[in-house]
């Protein structure tokens, strides 16, 4: 259901972030090695690089930490997801077994007819061997038909209790989870925003005459 399709996109999601740390501290190094091969010739042009470089490696390193807190705080989802081929199990032995129950009794059913319908005319015909035979066969099937009843009633109670038990820990794993995964993107974002903020300072020091456009927001448009 809702857990076979969803965790495998926040098990997507999260990759994607940690891909995205590490390209940002790749870009990073790259844009270091620039700066420094710059510098002997240029000096001036230089800094600017240094700048950005340093904010790529904060960003990657901060934007890694939060796939691995991420990674650690979907475990409960992940592990639910795991559960679901065990609970799809349970499901369908349920259903066999009531399968079995109504097979048995719908056996039982009709050797206790049959029985039934030839009872008195087999006594008087004086076959008695064979309705002893046929009163054996309908006491079995009864018996067994009983047992697969018993069997299904069991199995309904086990899957019962196991899906009262996994709900249960799921809403108190999840709501754990979905705090710490909040908590943590919202601290991520901030400290990314931080970096990026001083980082946007530092050109305008480093270059004082650059005009750089202010962030504005979008107006929304007039029906």
């Amino acid at each position: 259901g809702a857990v076979s399709s969803s965790v495998p996109k926040i098990e997507g999601a999260v990759g994607l972030i940690r891909e995205r740390g590490d390209r940002l501290g790749a870009t990073g190094l790259e844009m270091s090695k620039l700066s420094k091969d710059v510098a002997w010739c240029d000096r001036e042009l230089s800094m600017p690089m240094e700048v950005l470089s340093s904010a790529l490696l904060r960003s990657g390193r901060r934007t890694k930490r939060l796939g691995l807190e991420l990674g650690a705080a979907i475990a409960p989802f992940v592990a639910q997801y795991r559960m679901c081929r065990y609970e799809q199990m349970a499901f369908v032995d349920r259903r066999t077994a009531l399968k079995r129950r109504t097979e048995a009794r719908s056996s039982a059913d009709r050797r206790a007819a049959k029985l039934m319908m030839n009872q008195t005319s087999m006594q008087t015909m004086g076959r008695l061997g064979t309705l002893d035979k046929m009163e054996m066969e309908a006491a079995m099937s009864d018996e067994m038909a009983t047992e697969a009843a018993k069997e299904a009633d069991e199995v309904a109670i086990r899957l019962k209790s196991e899906v009262g038990r996994i709900g249960a820990l799921r809403v108190k794993e999840w709501d754990s989870s979905m705090k710490v995964i909040a908590s943590g993107m919202k601290e991520a974002c901030s400290e990314n925003a931080a970096i990026w903020e001083a980082a946007l300072e530092a050109f305008k020091r480093e270059l004082p005459d650059l005009v750089i456009p202010e962030m504005q927001t979008p107006q929304a448009r007039p029906l």
